[in-house]
Parts: C-alpha cells; structure tokens; sequence
C-alpha cells in the first residue's frame, strides 16, 4: 500500500480527519449546488447531502463538552503564557467552546422535542460562540506567527538571549495555517447570524461554500504529515 493511501486511512480513521472530511464535503456540495438554479433537481439534492452531513456533525459533536473541558483546564494549569495578548485570546477562545457545546446541545433537544425552548435564542447563541472562537483563534495565531518574523529580525546576540522563547518554523507554520483555516470559517459563522452583524445572511451559497471548503481543506491539509526527505 503506497505511503499516501496510508496516510489517507489514517486520517480517515481517526475523529478530528473524519470530522475534517464530512466537513469538506458539506461545504464542497454548497459550493456546487450555487452554480445550479434553485428549481434544479441537482441543486435541491446537493442541498439536501449539504445539510444531512450538518446534521451528522451535530450529532458526532454531542460528546465533545469534556474533551473541550479538558483542553481548558489543561492550558490553564500551564506556566504562564509570556504573552498577555495570545493568553487572553486563547482563554476567550476556550470560554467560547464551553459556551457553544451546550448552546448546540439544548437547540438540537428543543429540535428533537425532547425540552421547550425558543430555537431562535439558541441558534443565535450557538452561532455566536463559534464565531466568537473562531475569530480568538485566528487572531491569536496571527499574533504567534507575526512573533515568529519578528524573532526573526533579531540579531544573533538577541536571538541567543531570546532562545528558549523562540518560535520554531513549524509552529509559526500551524500557526499560519490555523489563521487561515479559523479565518475562512469565520466568515462562514457570521453569515449564519441573525441579519444585522457584520455580513450576517448576505453571503451567496457559492460564497460560503467556498469559504467552508478552504477551511476544512487547510483542516485536512494539517492532518497530513510530510516527510521532507521523500
């Protein structure tokens, strides 16, 4: 078996690559089903896989509260960040998670009948949290990978005094792509807020998914891992 296929398998096989994937042929179908006319059987069933997989995603999501937990309390047990900027992102980012796990957890009940609640409030809420950790992981990624070409300006005397705080590529290199990846799907998030926040509800099917299909390509992309000696 050839060293791509079995990356491939082992992307697929675990959580993260499988989610990565679903979420790339959601967003792949939205994208193509915007180029067909709303009457057009092509587009209704390309609509139709695009908000199936959604719904599977809600339903996989269901058991991601404690692990989100974990990260959290895992971070905050850390030494402290050296930098005050990317600490505060990083715990708004995690608050945002732990704030839209449950928000999507109560509007699914309320979907399913099981509990009365309003769908609207908890849509809205659960379309806020994950733009809200959307936009915190982007901007404190960007802020790690501007540190990087900063560091990189230093002069060899500083970058010596600097060295346990340095930056190395690879981590500036997730960094970039992980701004790119939250970034694109940030857009996607506010769109799907009520009208009257930034762009909300005005993005074209087209738009969002090809969005959608840039972050979760730059999801799978991560997932991948290369070896430069090949």
């Amino acid at each position: 078996m050839s060293s791509l296929a079995s990356q491939i398998i082992s992307v697929l096989d675990c959580y993260e690559g499988r989610d990565a994937a679903i979420t790339f042929t959601l967003y792949f179908c939205c994208l193509l089903s915007g180029f067909y006319s709303y009457e057009s059987n092509l587009h209704q069933s390309l609509q139709r896989i695009y908000k199936r997989l959604e719904d599977c995603r809600v339903v996989l999501r269901l058991y991601d509260d404690l692990t989100i937990l974990r990260d959290f309390l895992t971070y905050e047990l850390r030494p402290g960040e050296r930098n005050r900027i990317v600490r505060f992102l990083k715990c708004v980012h995690y608050l945002s998670w732990l704030g839209y796990y449950p928000s999507e957890h109560i509007g699914w009940l309320g979907e399913m009948n099981m509990i009365d609640v309003d769908p609207n409030l908890w849509d809205f809420l659960t379309n806020f949290f994950w733009a809200s950790a959307l936009i915190t992981s982007a901007l404190w990624n960007a802020c790690v990978f501007l540190q990087y070409m900063t560091q990189k300006r230093y002069s060899k005397e500083k970058k010596e005094e600097e060295k346990k705080s340095f930056i190395p590529w690879t981590a500036a290199r997730n960094a970039m792509l992980a701004t790119v990846r939250d970034g694109t799907e940030f857009m996607v998030a506010v769109n799907n807020l009520p009208r009257g926040f930034l762009w909300a509800s005005t993005l074209t099917l087209i738009q969002v998914g090809m969005f959608g299909t840039c972050s979760a390509f730059v999801r799978v992309f991560t997932l991948f891992k290369f070896d430069p000696t090949q």
